[in-house]
């Protein structure tokens, strides 16, 4: 299994093939790396299809407030800003794992 680190650099690879991106995004939303997702949002250089992947990979409540830092992101690209927001409205405010 790759670090976080490691994910991100495969993320952000070019010359990494689709499905190792997909992949490597997959295993930082399995692990709850949001600012690590964030880093993959906020890259201007990678693909949109990949900074959406991750942005969708913050839809669970412990990214939340990551989630609403990016919506209020004036650097981004008003789509991806819009597509945050709309996924902090849609995520439950805990993931019903309480007591």
């Amino acid at each position: 299994m790759s670090t976080p680190e490691e994910n991100v650099e495969i993320a952000l690879d070019e010359s990494s093939d689709d499905d190792a991106r997909e992949s490597a995004i997959g295993d930082l939303e399995t692990a709850n790396e949001c600012d690590r997702l964030a880093e993959i949002v906020r890259d201007g250089d990678v693909a949109d299809r990949y900074r959406e992947r991750a942005l969708d990979g913050l839809a669970h409540p412990p990214c939340s407030e990551t989630l609403r830092r990016l919506s209020e992101d004036a650097d981004l690209p008003e789509s991806l800003r819009d597509r945050a927001a709309e996924l902090l409205d849609e995520t439950p405010e805990s993931s019903g794992a309480g007591p």
